[in-house]
C-alpha cells in the first residue's frame, strides 16, 4: 500500500451555486411554499424568523399533479363542502388533503380546509416568493374514479393503482402551476427545489426513476421560465456534499437536523440578500436565547415552583 500524507484532503464534493438566474428575497419578503416535509422545514424556518407568508394549504404533498391542484384551488378560490370528504376509520377525509385536515365530522373538516386555504390565498396574492418542493413522480390513482389522490388515508391498497408520472407529465403540471401563480400574482417569483428525502427504501430503482423524472422536468421548467423561476440544488447538496448516512435521521430516509440546517444555511446564503441574512441572523440569535431560557426553566426546580 502506498502511503500518502496530504494536509489538504478534500472531504466533500462541493455543489456550485448558479452564477446567474438566482432569485433573491429581501428582509420584507412574504414567502409561501408548497410541497414535501422538506419544504415545510425551509418555509417554516423563514416564517419563524419573522417573514410573512403561508404554506401547504392542503398539507404536505409530494407530486407535481397534487401541487398543481393545490395552487389551482388557491388561485380560483375553491370552497370545500362536506361533499369533498368521505368517511373512513371513524374520520372524515379529503382525497386532496393531508391527514392533518381529517376530522370527526365533515362540517369541521370542511371548515378547517376553507380557513387554511383562504389564508394561503391571501398570502399568495401578496407574496414575493413561492418555494415549490416536489418529492416524487409516483402517484396513486383511485381505481373507481381514475383520480390521482394526494393522500390515501390508509384506505386499502387494492382500491388504488400506482403509476409513475413521466418527465413530460411532470413538466406539464409544473408549468401549469407556475402559469396560474404568475397570472394571479405577477410579482411572485418561484424557487424550485427537489426534496432529498428517499421515498421508496424498498425499491430504490423506483426512487431513482421517480427523482430523475422530476429533476429533468424541474430543470426544463426553470430554463423555459428563467425570468421568474430558479432552482436551488438541495437534492444535490444532500447527495454530494453530505454524502454520508450520519447526515440522515435514524430512518435513513430523511435528512437529519444537522443536514437540514446546513442546507438551510446554503439556501439563505444563496437566495437571501444582505438585509434578509442580517434579519435571519438576528432572529436565530433571539430564538436560541429563548430556547435556552426555556430549557433552563424546565431543568431548574426553583424556576418550576415560581
Amino acid at each position: 500500500m502506498k502511503i500518502m500524507i496530504c494536509d489538504n484532503i478534500a472531504m466533500q464534493t462541493p455543489v456550485k451555486m448558479p452564477e446567474s438566474g438566482i432569485v433573491r428575497f429581501g428582509a420584507d419578503a412574504v414567502i409561501c411554499g408548497v410541497g414535501s416535509c422538506f419544504s415545510e422545514n425551509i418555509v417554516g424556518f423563514l416564517h419563524e424568523c419573522g417573514f410573512g407568508g403561508a404554506m401547504n394549504p392542503t398539507g404536505i404533498i409530494y407530486n407535481a399533479y397534487s401541487m398543481r391542484q393545490t395552487l389551482t384551488f388557491a388561485v380560483k378560490g375553491k370552497i370545500f363542502t362536506t361533499a369533498d370528504f368521505f368517511e373512513h376509520g371513524g374520520l372524515w377525509h379529503s382525497r386532496e388533503h393531508h391527514g392533518a385536515f381529517s376530522a370527526s365530522n365533515p362540517v369541521a373538516a370542511a371548515e378547517k380546509a376553507n380557513a387554511v386555504m383562504t389564508e394561503f390565498r391571501r398570502e399568495l396574492k401578496r407574496a414575493g416568493l413561492l418555494i415549490v418542493t416536489p418529492s416524487a413522480s409516483v402517484v396513486y390513482v383511485e381505481r373507481e374514479t381514475g383520480q390521482i389522490v394526494a393522500n390515501c388515508h390508509k384506505v386499502p391498497n387494492s382500491r388504488f393503482q400506482t403509476r409513475l408520472l413521466s418527465q413530460a407529465e411532470n413538466l406539464e403540471h409544473l408549468e401549469s402551476a407556475i402559469a396560474l401563480v404568475h397570472d394571479f400574482n405577477p410579482d411572485c417569483r418561484i424557487i424550485f427545489t427537489l426534496s432529498p428525502v428517499r421515498h421508496y427504501p424498498g425499491h430504490l430503482l423506483l426512487n431513482s426513476r421517480s427523482k430523475a423524472n422530476l429533476l429533468s422536468a424541474i430543470r426544463d421548467c426553470v430554463e423555459r421560465h428563467s425570468g421568474h423561476c430558479a432552482y436551488f440544488p438541495a437534492y444535490e447538496i444532500m447527495n454530494d456534499e453530505l454524502r454520508d448516512y450520519r447526515f440522515y435521521k435514524t430512518d435513513m430516509l430523511h435528512p437529519s437536523e444537522q443536514a437540514t440546517g446546513y442546507i438551510l444555511g446554503r439556501f439563505i446564503e444563496t437566495c437571501g440578500d444582505a438585509a434578509a441574512r442580517d434579519k435571519i441572523a438576528a432572529a436565530v440569535k433571539m430564538l436560541n436565547m429563548a430556547r435556552h431560557r426555556s430549557l433552563h426553566d424546565k431543568n431548574n426546580p426553583e424556576d418550576r415552583q415560581k
